[in-house]
């Protein structure tokens, strides 16, 4: 089955709010949908859910198996 490209819930360093992003290749920071970059500050839980987020549709990976 086909999993969204940026599986992750996260909240970023003095952010307000959760975004949906995916790991980058260094491992350590993580991309959002709505193009921020940084290294995640857990998983941003209690805090409400980024619009900008929200306006972009979470892509499905075309990618099968992964």
């Amino acid at each position: 089955m086909a999993e969204p490209r940026y599986p992750l819930l996260v909240g970023l360093p003095g952010g307000r709010v959760q975004h949906a992003a995916k790991l980058a290749a260094d491992g350590e920071h993580v991309f959002t949908l709505c193009r921020k970059r940084g290294r995640p500050d857990g998983d941003g839980g209690g805090l409400p859910y980024c619009r900008a987020c929200a306006n972009r549709p979470n892509p499905i990976s075309q990618q099968a198996g992964r």
